[in-house]
């Protein structure tokens, strides 16, 4: 984590799923703090996750700046076949990703637990196809 700096960002490593990560940014990912956003996460995507939750239960704002951010994430996340989901959304930001078209709504979970069990889900189908080959 960058020292004072207006955005915080915690990183957790799944425990049970390897490959599998959540990242809970906390305040506003604008103009201000978007860079600061994709340094903190870069790390994460450079280890090539097979599925990553971002939980933004703690972000009320989100510039077009930020909306950028998340979308290069997507981007990375797809072409490395990796899995993305988004919970714990606040009405406007959930209103700002519909009008802005940025997110199929199959990306978008109430809940954190919801989300987890969707990229479980994916993978462990993943999995079972690979080993009937």
């Amino acid at each position: 984590m960058i020292k004072s700096c207006p955005i915080r960002v915690d990183i957790s490593p799944n425990k049970n799923k390897k490959g599998f990560f959540r990242i809970t940014p906390h305040g506003s990912i604008d103009a201000d703090t978007h860079d600061i956003f994709r340094q903190l996460v870069k790390p994460v995507l450079a280890q090539s996750p097979k599925g990553l939750v971002i939980d933004l239960k703690d972000v009320d704002y989100i510039s077009s700046a930020g909306v950028g951010v998340i979308f290069a994430i997507r981007t990375l996340i797809k072409e490395k076949g990796g899995r993305l989901a988004f919970c714990n959304l606040k009405p406007q930001i959930h209103k700002l990703f519909d009008v802005m078209k940025v997110l199929p709504k199959n990306m978008i979970f109430r809940s954190l637990e919801e989300a987890d069990a969707y990229l479980y889900a994916i993978m462990d189908a993943e999995i079972k196809k690979q080993s009937q080959k």
